[in-house]
């Protein structure tokens, strides 16, 4: 004799649901089954020996059956007239087979549907037609990171010896040359003593981590390398922070960033919560002459907006902020007063803030560089609750080594 599918899956779904009982896992259970009876009907192998269920209710050739009550050799006792419900009595070989079948679904199947249903945590990673790629877009290039010196580190700390040179002409204690000062003598004269001041400037590393796990089954069903991705992707998040705090860093256990630094040069702004033509030229004023050259100026969105049209003076014609787009090879450019300048939304404070508008020549800001962005990946630590742990870090600090080579615009009005 042989079951219908309906009756099969029936009796399998209350088994299987019985073994479940008063677990999370119940409800999801339905279409899994199911799907596994139809495995199983088109003699496909699956875990667990789920096929050795025929010889209990299909094939098993001394099947009695009376007034539709189906006993089995093994001691399972069927309704088949009640077809939503049909279990009068189960097997202790059936129920131990249930009891597999259930634990193969909460590791296997089931844990599949929790781990992908949700689409935000890789749910989309594995659905029924899939292009092999990922949509995202990169973040814009590091900004500091291109522009910085970088000190390779081979230990914990490295030190610079400095000259304590003042180069702010606007500061009553200006210094070129850190001390030596020079008189004019007679001749045959005592030569006045003169010698140069000097400091140090100092870079302990700090680690910057992060870490996550996957489940193994959205690791095994992901059409794409899902440890390559995100390593990229992790790598380049990784950079991106690192880039900020070099910008907005307070120091002590991570970079200290410029606008943090009390050594740097600001001005006042006219106006409240936003950026005029006159706070864009005093900055540029303030600027020792030493570092025009390879000056730029970091801007967000806002702070272009607000500066869009005005120009150098009330009866010039000339923009304070220009805008060139030639062709796609060549791209955007912006320049503020003749020097680059380039959007930082994230990375410098909304407009407003001190440091909405930055003035640098970031060659004099060191990043001491211990150990670059790396990936690590373990099975093991997770391995009871079928995870992967993915671990990533770098070691760096980084401060501006001459302080005065930066100008921030202040929030405080003049």
């Amino acid at each position: 004799m042989k079951l219908s599918k309906e009756e099969l899956i029936n009796l399998l779904k209350g088994q299987v649901e019985d073994a479940l009982i008063g677990d999370e896992f119940s409800a999801m259970v339905k279409d899994t089954v199911q799907q596994m009876i139809k495995d199983l009907q088109e003699d496909i192998q699956v875990p667990f020996k789920a096929k050795d269920v025929n010889k209990y209710l299909i094939t098993n050739p001394t099947l009695k059956i009376d007034g539709g009550i189906m006993s089995t050799p093994q001691g399972s006792v069927i309704n088949l007239n009640n077809k939503s419900n049909p279990w009068i009595q189960c097997s202790d070989e059936m129920k131990e087979w249930a009891k597999d079948f259930a634990s193969y679904l909460k590791s296997g199947m089931v844990s599949k549907l929790m781990s992908e249903s949700v689409d935000t945590e890789g749910g989309y990673l594995v659905p029924e037609e899939f292009r092999n790629m990922m949509i995202m877009y990169d973040a814009e290039d590091t900004l500091v990171w291109q522009r910085s010196t970088v000190w390779p580190m081979g230990g914990e700390k490295i030190q610079f010896p400095k000259l304590q040179q003042n180069p702010d002409v606007q500061d009553a204690g200006f210094d070129n040359f850190a001390g030596v000062t020079f008189d004019w003598v007679e001749e045959g004269g005592e030569k006045p003593e003169t010698e140069p001041n000097f400091g140090m400037v100092e870079m302990i590393v700090h680690e910057l981590a992060g870490y996550t796990e996957i489940t193994n089954t959205l690791l095994d069903d992901s059409v794409i390398n899902l440890v390559n991705y995100l390593t990229r992707l992790f790598r380049s998040a990784w950079y991106w922070y690192t880039d900020k705090s070099f910008i907005q860093g307070t120091g002590g256990k991570q970079p200290l960033g410029i606008i943090n630094d009390p050594s740097i040069l600001s001005v006042f702004r006219q106006t409240a919560d936003t950026i005029e033509v006159q706070d864009v030229l005093n900055m540029e004023s303030r600027m020792p002459a030493v570092f025009d050259n390879n000056a730029v100026w970091f801007i967000t969105k806002q702070g272009r907006a607000a500066l869009r049209g005005q120009t150098v003076t009330s009866s010039s014609k000339e923009l304070v902020l220009q805008e060139m787009y030639q062709d796609l090879a060549k791209g955007y450019d912006m320049t503020i007063l003749g020097k680059p300048a380039f959007l930082a939304d994230g990375k410098i404070p909304a407009l407003g803030s001190t440091g909405d508008l930055i003035l640098g020549t970031w060659t004099w800001y060191y990043i001491g560089f211990r150990q670059d962005f790396s990936m690590d990946s373990s099975r093991h630590y997770k391995f009871r609750n079928n995870r992967t742990a993915l671990r990533c870090s770098g070691r760096l600090d980084g401060q501006a080594a001459i302080p005065q080579a930066f100008v921030a615009l202040d929030a405080a009005l003049s």
